[in-house]
């Protein structure tokens, strides 16, 4: 049996509260700067250099901290989906009273959700060139596809369905009449504001699903 002097010491892993704490400020000085730059200058007129200048760093730490131009969208469109509180509002949607109301509040959490990430939103759009951006285009179409998912599941459970709407059609309706070119076609191209949106497509989502 080896004694306390033989045996080996377990080294722990060093952290730093400081180091900790730079890297995070570091991370949110990245995130603003980037967040301001594509809203003046969109994805493709922003570069990694522009990025680190704004922020205060160099190009070699943005990349360190992010890895990439898509990467930094990624992470500000989840962030700010995050900020818009995607959690409760899936919890309100699940705890709505009837499908009517089920469908009021998703059209709700889509302009607050589609209101607070324009800036980003527009920017990656303007980037089809990119693959990495692309990729992430078709990952938020899944995401929100799945979040639609479960709604649709909600309405089959009422029993609200139109007659004669499958379940896979009724999500496809969903689907395509929530995506952010109708927003955009809304507030940009006709000036709607968020609520007249909002109400629009509460209506238009009753009509399609609930046949009502």
């Amino acid at each position: 049996m080896q004694s306390e002097q033989e045996r080996p010491i377990t080294k722990r892993p060093y952290r730093s509260a400081v180091r900790d704490a730079q890297a995070i400020d570091t991370r949110r000085r990245i995130s603003a700067a980037a967040h301001s730059l594509f809203t003046e200058h969109g994805f493709s007129g922003t570069t990694v250099a522009h990025i680190a200048e704004r922020a205060g760093v160099s190009a070699p730490t943005v990349y360190a901290t992010f890895g990439s131009k898509a990467a930094i969208v990624a992470s500000l469109l989840e962030q700010m989906e995050h900020n818009a509180d995607g959690a409760a509002w899936v919890r309100r949607i699940a705890e709505a009273p009837d499908s009517h109301a089920r469908l009021a509040a998703f059209a709700q959490w889509s302009a607050a959700l589609f209101s607070s990430s324009k800036a980003i939103i527009q920017a990656a759009s303007g980037a089809t060139a990119d693959p990495a951006i692309n990729e992430l285009r078709k990952e938020g179409d899944r995401h929100r596809r799945n979040g639609l998912r479960n709604v649709i599941n909600l309405l089959v459970q009422d029993g609200t369905l139109a007659s004669g709407l499958t379940q896979e059609r009724a999500l496809d309706r969903a689907w395509m009449l929530t995506g952010i070119e109708l927003y955009l076609s809304a507030t940009d191209g006709c000036g709607w504001t968020d609520t007249e949106y909002e109400h629009w497509l509460t209506t238009l989502l009753q009509q399609q699903l609930l046949g009502q």
